[in-house]
């Protein structure tokens, strides 16, 4: 890391919860007979939305400690580590971001908790917090020891906060989950490690459709087919191909400028590279920045004249259905299918 700050990562040992520490959770088998009638205020550290409490930049938890640290260094992180039930492993579960400790404790009304009090000590950024998708085994960060303290914090070097993030990424690599976590992975990294994550390349998208086509021109039509109708909220935004992840998105594009037979929708002419290959664009319906999506329902494959053209001209939807557009283009009327077929 680029500048060193006195105190800025701690690892923190909150009680396990079985929840995902999203909800109240009372430990049947804690060692306390407190914790085995009342849940730990830690209990809602990763419910980032506590009505009165969490507000729209910020996230309040909890730490149980004896001995509080006096201060956190500018930009602290705090790591949390907690000993799994099910297992018996030692594991690290989340991470708040640009953390503080209050001043004085914030209580509020909570029902659940020992006289209905939910107490909070530290807070964080949102945008910087994350319960991990995938918890990691702490033993890899302590030679087989004990992270932290049963009850309380340890500080630890700065670099174990970058490596910890960089394998949470290395696992939801390969797992396959949604890319808004990844992205928030790699804010967090950016912040903890104050420099660029170089190997986050997202936006690469040219360069991996092709390597997708290769994998794809052999597919049946029907196979194709039937991979888009198959397209909901809980595909995968992330897809292995050949042992290589790739975007789904990027696998959807491939598949219907096959479909499309590489011809422009408007004018149906395509652009016959050197290599003897057709070149043709994927243009979106409603723009990616209105969080438009690469589905059959909201893309058109055109020349790159019409491209732009859809893009930047004086366009007028008339009519829009799942499987049919109807815009005005520049004065001219088009009816297209977006049928799969």
């Amino acid at each position: 890391m680029n500048e060193k700050i006195k105190n800025r990562v701690i690892i923190a040992n909150i009680t396990w919860n079985n929840s995902g520490w999203r909800s109240i959770y009372v430990n049947p088998r804690a060692g306390h007979k407190y914790a085995r009638k009342y849940p730990g205020h830690e209990a809602l550290n990763f419910d980032f939305n506590k009505e009165n409490i969490d507000d729209e930049q910020n996230v309040y938890g909890f730490i149980q400690w004896t001995v509080p640290p006096k201060r956190l260094g500018d930009k602290a992180i705090i790591i949390f580590y907690s000993v799994n039930l099910e297992n018996y492993n030692g594991e690290i579960i989340g991470i708040y971001g640009d953390a503080k400790i209050l001043e004085k404790n914030k209580q509020t009304k909570w029902k659940g908790f020992q006289n209905d009090v939910l107490s909070s000590n530290i807070s964080a950024k949102k945008e910087l917090s994350l319960l991990f998708p995938i918890p990691l085994k702490a033993e890899k960060y302590s030679n087989g020891k004990r992270l932290v303290p049963q009850v309380g914090f340890t500080y630890k070097d700065e670099e174990i906060a970058e490596k910890i993030i960089l394998d949470e990424i290395k696992e939801l690599k390969k797992s396959g989950m949604k890319l808004d976590e990844y992205r928030k992975l790699v804010k967090i990294y950016e912040f903890v490690a104050n420099k660029k994550y170089s190997e986050w390349q997202i936006d690469d998208s040219e360069k991996e459709q092709e390597e997708l086509l290769t994998i794809i021109k052999d597919f049946k039509r029907e196979e194709i087919i039937n991979d888009l109708k198959e397209i909901t909220s809980q595909t995968p935004e992330l897809i292995e191909y050949k042992g290589k992840q790739f975007k789904r998105d990027n696998k959807n594009i491939v598949e219907l400028k096959i479909l499309r037979g590489f011809k422009c929708q408007l004018c149906e002419s395509s652009i016959l590279k050197r290599d003897g290959s057709l070149y043709i664009e994927a243009a979106h319906i409603t723009e990616k920045k209105h969080k438009g999506s690469e589905t059959p329902d909201n893309i058109l494959i055109l020349c790159p004249n019409h491209h732009k053209e859809f893009d930047l001209g004086n366009k007028k939807i008339i009519e829009r259905k799942k499987d049919r557009i109807i815009f005005e283009l520049n004065s001219r009327k088009y009816d297209i299918s977006l049928e799969l077929k």
